[in-house]
C-alpha cells in the first residue's frame, strides 16, 4: 500500500495542476503561481501571504506547513506540523525555532462534503438503525470516538483540523501526518462512504486538490535572551544564547556600530540592547535599566479578562512620580504608547494602579510601562506579554448574551481588519427572521441587535466577513 501510495504522489507532483475526479467532483483546479527560490526568514518574522498566489474553484483554501527536517511518524515523508488559513504566520508562534527549513502547502477543499458525510451518519436511519451502526460494523468504535471527540454537531466542523480529527479515526497513527499520509486517509475515507448503504449517506463524494508547489523557506534562530545585569556602575552584561550552533553579536542601536563582546561600559540608565545571530541577522531587542530608580516597582502583571486585558501594579516608593505611560506592541520592539495613569507623586507606602486595555491586538500583546519623573526622565518597566485571539482567528464571536429585558442582543466579536460583515438571525426551522449589515473595527466590538419584536424560543445569530462564517445560539425568555 505504502509502494502505491508514492506511486500515486509522485504523479499527483508532476503536475502544474491537479484535477482529482471523484463522482460529482468535476474539473477540480488548484493552481499556484509565484513560487521562487527558497526564502530566508527569522523564526519571529512574518511569512508573507503575498508571496503564495493560489486559486481554485473550490470554496476552502487553506496551507499546510511541513517541517522538511522531520519525518512525519507515517513514514511517508516530512511531518505537517501546522495549519494556516491564510500562509501569513509567525514560525515561532508555531513552535517553529531554531534553524529550519519548512515548506507552506496549498489545499483546497469543500468542507460541506465532510460536513454532509457527518451529518448523514449520525441523522440518517436504514432499516430502523442509525447510520453510524453500519459505520461502526466497518469500523468499530467510529461513532462513539466521533461523539467523545464533539465532531457529531457539523457546525463544529469548521477547518481542515477539524476534518484530520475525523480522519484520524478512521486510522490511527501515532504521530504527524505527512501530505502524502493525508491524501491516504481521505482515500480511506472515501472508501468508507462508498461502503456504506446508499440509502445512508446517498451518492456523496470528498472534492479537494493539494497544490504541486510549495514555497520553501529557510528559518533562521532567534537569540534567546537569558538576563542583562549591572556588572559594574554604569556597565551591563548581556546573557544570550542559541539552540543550535551560531555566534552573537551585540548593539546598543540597531543601525550599529555592532561588537562580538558581551559588556558594554559607560551606558545611559535605561535603554534597550540589541542582540542579533551572525550570518542570518535575526535580533532581538530587550529592556535594560542600572541606575537606583525613583519609583521602586513591584508586582506589574497583566491578565487577560473578558475582551480586555488588564495591567495591574504597586509601587512600593514614589519620588516626584507624574504618573506612567502605557506602552504596546505587537511585536516586542516598535512600541507606541497608548494610555496614561495618573502617578501619587511623592509616596512612601505601597500604591496600587491599575490600566484597562480595552481593544487588544490579535495573537501577542507586549506591554511594557513607562515611570515619568517631572524633571522629564523616563524608566521603563519589564516587559511582559499576554496572547489573545490566534492570528488563524480572523472573525470570531466572543461572547452572545441573550437579550436584555428581550429587547437588544448583545454579540462581541473579535475582528482582525474594519470591514463591513452580514448578520442573520434564524428560527428554530431555519428560517431568517432578521438580517441586515454593519461595520466592524479591528480588535474586539461589541455589536447591539434590537430583537424585541421576536417571540420566545431558540434563535441562532450567524454572520460572514471576508469569507469567514460564525454563528451561536441564544434564547429570548418572557
Amino acid at each position: 500500500m505504502k509502494q502505491n501510495l508514492h506511486a500515486f504522489f509522485i504523479v499527483m507532483m508532476l503536475s502544474t495542476t491537479i484535477s482529482f475526479a471523484q463522482t460529482n467532483c468535476e474539473n477540480i483546479i488548484i493552481s499556484t503561481i509565484d513560487i521562487g527560490p527558497p526564502i530566508s526568514l527569522c523564526d519571529n518574522e512574518s511569512t508573507d501571504a503575498a508571496v503564495v498566489t493560489t486559486v481554485s474553484n473550490l470554496p476552502t483554501m487553506e496551507y499546510l506547513i511541513v517541517d522538511l527536517d522531520q519525518t512525519s511518524l507515517d513514514g511517508l515523508g516530512p511531518a505537517i506540523i501546522g495549519i494556516d488559513d491564510d500562509g501569513e504566520f509567525v514560525p515561532a508562534d508555531l513552535g517553529i525555532t531554531g534553524n529550519r527549513n519548512i515548506a507552506i502547502v496549498p489545499i483546497t477543499y469543500n468542507i460541506q462534503d465532510f460536513r454532509d458525510v457527518v451529518d448523514a451518519a449520525f441523522m440518517n436511519y436504514y432499516l430502523n438503525k442509525p447510520c453510524c451502526a453500519f459505520v461502526d460494523a466497518i469500523y468499530p468504535n467510529f461513532c462513539a470516538a466521533m461523539i467523545a471527540k464533539g465532531l457529531t454537531d457539523t457546525s463544529n466542523i469548521n477547518s481542515i483540523s477539524d476534518i484530520i480529527a475525523v480522519l484520524d479515526l478512521v486510522l490511527v497513527t501515532s504521530g504527524k501526518d505527512s501530505v502524502e499520509g493525508l491524501v491516504y486517509k481521505i482515500i480511506l475515507f472515501e472508501n468508507l462512504i462508498k461502503a456504506i448503504p446508499d440509502e445512508c449517506l446517498e451518492p456523496m463524494s470528498i472534492c479537494y486538490a493539494i497544490s504541486p508547489t510549495r514555497q520553501v523557506y529557510n528559518i533562521g534562530e532567534t537569540p534567546t535572551i537569558n538576563d542583562i545585569s549591572e556588572t559594574a556602575p554604569n556597565q551591563i552584561t548581556v546573557d544570550a544564547s542559541l539552540s543550535g550552533t551560531g555566534n552573537l553579536e551585540y548593539a546598543l542601536d540597531p543601525n550599529g556600530p555592532w561588537q562580538s563582546d558581551n559588556v558594554f561600559d559607560n551606558v545611559s540608565p535605561i535603554g534597550l540592547v540589541y542582540i542579533r545571530t551572525v550570518g542570518t541577522q535575526c535580533m532581538i531587542a530587550y529592556p535594560y535599566q542600572t541606575a537606583s530608580l525613583a519609583v521602586e516597582l513591584a508586582d506589574f502583571s497583566v491578565i487577560v479578562q473578558g475582551t480586555a486585558n488588564i495591567l495591574q501594579w504597586k509601587t512600593l516608593t514614589e519620588s516626584n512620580n507624574e504618573g506612567f505611560s502605557i506602552y504596546r506592541a505587537e511585536d516586542g520592539v516598535n512600541f507606541e504608547k497608548i494610555g496614561w495613569v495618573e502617578g501619587a507623586m511623592n509616596s512612601t507606602t505601597t500604591q496600587a494602579y491599575e490600566y484597562r486595555d480595552t481593544a487588544p491586538l490579535f495573537g501577542k500583546n507586549y506591554y511594557s510601562i513607562s515611570m515619568d519623573d517631572i524633571d522629564g526622565s523616563t524608566t521603563f518597566s519589564d516587559v511582559i506579554v499576554v496572547s489573545r485571539v490566534e492570528e488563524a482567528d480572523r472573525f470570531n464571536v466572543l461572547t452572545v448574551q441573550n437579550p436584555v429585558a428581550n429587547d437588544i442582543l448583545q454579540v462581541t466579536f473579535a475582528n482582525n481588519a474594519t470591514g463591513e460583515f452580514n448578520y442573520m438571525i434564524y428560527d428554530a426551522n431555519g428560517r431568517i427572521v432578521l438580517e441586515g449589515k454593519d461595520t466592524v473595527l479591528e480588535g474586539i466590538n461589541n455589536f447591539t441587535v434590537d430583537v424585541s419584536q421576536l417571540n420566545p424560543s431558540i434563535y441562532i445569530f450567524a454572520a460572514t466577513k471576508d469569507g469567514f462564517n460564525i454563528s451561536e445560539k441564544f434564547m429570548i425568555n418572557y
